[in-house]
């Protein structure tokens, strides 16, 4: 597995550089406006980083990540994940280089954000936004980025234009040819650039839907390469990220929001993608949340499961949240409270999508598949504050959960203590359903001759849940 301090170490030295000045107003769209969707500690790094260039310095001094940590305060990990947020969003780019000793510097460009304008028409941020703050929230904040249209009809331009001001100078004071003096010195060297103010955009890598596929299910009276533009895919794909509409389903809101003469409208597009979402979902905007289980935590990444345990781990590690939920309803459709409950474990507590999915299916199993909020809250906080990381880790957390519950009713009473132990089977070190291949039919014989037990307070146990199941699946032919 990987972990952080393979990609980061305290000891790595870097600096900061950043080709683009940061205004007044970009440090108030960056709190007001970024810092609901990437959190304060991200924030902070952001406003660390430009501290660290000294007045009208493009540059910083190089130092150590050691230092970075002494002034946030906070651990590397930390810092690391928060790095990864700023990136994602767009506003910073990194470097690494090795030199001959093996040693890595790290170069941070620090990018400026959005401007109002670009961040509240972006289909994808501005959608989150409004999902963090809520409509009466979102709506006084674009207000306050807002300004009074002018109406230019009711003036008279008098504004001088540049050959009313200037005069062209002789011909023998212009620059005649680049060898000239003045030429040379109208040149940029090749190796310097000059400052910018133009605002960048986070990307966008599209992996996860098909393009392909979207342009074979077009009608056969649509031309693809003439609607599906470059810029029209990037729409595409961005729409189709927040709101998770498959490439079948893109196809028919294409459709729609062709213009007669086949020419694609894109602010139809998103109307129809809203109405859509409307629809199907909810008038809720859909919220922001993490991916898959990042990377760098996944033990099975690149590899085949050869074990149950195995391929629980690879599920849990490759496997959205919701879409956990929706394959534990039968594909049935994600209740509002169990999203919120979804994008609380990823966002408020910090846990790791895969750890999420572990914390969940624990929940579910031993909660007659109710998720109970108060249970999944004290739980989370615990695991958040012992840093669980790996999917591995959280499922000997959740083992270890379900043995204090059911050795809680031993506590209670003392009289019959010893009775009870010996009514009480014997433990799995891991849930029946991820032994490995060689224990299955021991297990499964075993539980074929006595029935199921169950705690005292008449709920089964997670470990016998989990083995029922599995033998249902066996007989339906599921597995």
């Amino acid at each position: 597995m990987t972990w952080h301090w393979k990609e980061l170490l305290p000891v790595d030295r870097f600096t900061i550089r950043t080709s683009q000045y940061v205004t007044e107003i970009d440090r108030l769209t960056l709190t007001l406006l970024y810092q609901p969707l990437i959190g304060a500690v991200a924030h902070s790094l952001y406003i660390t980083f430009l501290s660290q260039l000294q007045k009208d310095q493009f540059w910083s001094e190089e130092q150590t990540h050691r230092q970075l940590m002494l002034l946030l305060g906070a651990p590397l990990e930390v810092i690391y994940e928060e790095r990864k947020k700023l990136e994602g969003i767009g506003l910073l780019k990194t470097y690494k280089r090795k030199d001959a000793s093996g040693e890595s510097t790290y170069l941070y460009e620090v990018l400026p954000p959005m401007t109002p304008k670009q961040f509240f028409e972006n289909d994808v941020l501005s959608v989150y936004l409004f999902n963090r703050l809520g409509k009466t929230h979102y709506r006084q904040l674009r207000e306050r980025f807002t300004l009074d249209k002018l109406e230019h009809e009711e003036y008279t331009e008098l504004t001088y234009a540049f050959d009313e001001v200037f005069a062209s100078l002789h011909h023998s004071e212009m620059v005649s040819n680049l060898k000239s003096e003045t030429g040379n010195a109208l040149k940029v060297d090749s190796h310097k650039q000059l400052v910018e103010s133009e605002k960048q955009e986070f990307t966008f890598l599209h992996q996860q839907f098909d393009f392909d596929l979207l342009e074979k299910s077009l009608a056969s009276f649509i031309v693809p390469a003439e609607v599906l533009t470059d810029e029209v895919k990037t729409l595409i794909g961005r729409l189709a990220f927040v709101y998770r509409i498959e490439p079948l389903e893109m196809t028919s809101i294409l459709q729609q929001s062709l213009l007669h003469d086949d020419k694609l409208n894109v602010n139809e597009l998103r109307k129809k993608v809203q109405e859509w979402y409307k629809i199907e979902h909810s008038n809720e905007p859909p919220g922001l949340g993490l991916q898959q289980h990042p990377i760098q935590y996944q033990e099975l990444h690149g590899k085949e499961p050869a074990t149950e345990e195995e391929r629980a781990i690879k599920f849990y590690e490759t496997t959205p949240p919701l879409t956990l939920l929706e394959i534990r309803a039968d594909g049935a459709k994600v209740a509002a409270a169990d999203a919120k409950i979804v994008e609380s474990l990823i966002v408020d507590h910090q846990l790791l999508p895969g750890v999420a999915n572990v914390l969940i299916d624990f929940i579910l199993w031993s909660q007659d598949m109710k998720l109970a909020k108060a249970l999944i809250d004290k739980i989370a906080a615990h695991w958040s504050r012992k840093k669980v990381k790996t999917v591995k880790e959280a499922m000997q957390l959740a083992v270890q959960e379900q043995k204090k519950a059911s050795e809680q009713p031993k506590k209670q009473s003392t009289f019959n203590k010893s009775t009870r132990q010996k009514q009480q089977p014997k433990r799995d070190k891991l849930p029946k359903w991820l032994l490995a291949e060689k224990e299955k039919q021991k297990v499964e014989s075993q539980e074929t001759k006595a029935p199921v037990q169950q705690t005292q307070n008449g709920e089964k146990s997670f470990e016998e849940m989990l083995a029922e199941r599995r033998r249902n699946k066996e007989q339906r032919g599921e597995v």
